[in-house]
């Protein structure tokens, strides 16, 4: 096994090389204290979704000498940025309803850092969901939680305080997160509003790049015809 390619609070992941071959695995180790339910639960849901390409392949389990828990043998995604960790989350359609304080602060609804026994719902998800399309344009962790007091961003976000937009992103892209984001649920979009929107604005970019090849174009022509002319 090498070096870790990554850790949260219940685990860290490093990579692996198979025996005898050149075929790397990414190695999920979870820590000692780890709540015993996550291992089971992020096994059985690994199971049924990893099917699809934009998550994370689950190989097997493996438990090293001298180790508490058994560890999670995964597809080493090789730069390629896939869906993983899925300890505590459950399907839709099944108990999707949660009152237990899991979670990173910064991505938590807003409802449930103001009352723990609100109920989780989908709205939850794309709370999370624009705090994490904020997280992709600026290349930060939202509120620097890794090293700022939990209690403060919580603050924060309760006194509805949020990330400002990074200058350079689209600014339709910019509204979107923030639809996201917003305190109220039924504020927020539905999932299908969301992607309809992320396709209309891939549509809008499209068409900007092709405006502005065929201004280029037609610059370049007028150049070259007022040369010939001289």
């Amino acid at each position: 096994m090498h070096s870790v390619i990554g850790s949260g609070a219940f685990a860290s992941v490093y990579y692996a090389y198979w025996k005898g071959t050149q075929v790397k695995f990414a190695i999920k180790k979870f820590a000692d204290d780890c709540k015993e339910e996550i291992i089971p639960n992020e096994i059985r849901l690994m199971k049924k979704v990893d099917y699809h390409p934009n998550i994370i392949r689950f190989i097997g389990v493996v438990k090293f000498e001298d180790e508490i828990n058994y560890s999670l043998i995964l597809e080493y995604a090789n730069g390629v940025i896939k869906l993983a960790d899925f300890g505590y989350s459950v399907l839709r359609g099944s108990d999707f309803y949660t009152k237990a304080s899991r979670g990173v602060i910064p991505y938590m609804d807003p409802k449930f850092l103001e009352n723990h026994s609100y109920d989780l719902t989908e709205k939850s998800d794309i709370y999370s969901l624009g705090v994490l399309f904020w997280e992709l344009t600026s290349c930060s962790s939202p509120f620097n939680f890794a090293t700022t007091d939990g209690i403060s961003i919580q603050l924060k976000i309760l006194e509805l305080i949020r990330e400002k937009p990074i200058t350079t992103t689209n600014g339709r892209f910019v509204k979107l997160y923030q639809k996201c984001w917003q305190h109220e649920p039924n504020e927020r979009p539905e999932i299908n509003q969301v992607i309809s929107e992320l396709n209309r604005n891939d549509e809008c970019l499209k068409t900007e790049e092709l405006n502005n090849e065929e201004i280029e174009k037609t610059v370049v022509d007028c150049d070259i015809s007022r040369y010939d002319k001289n």
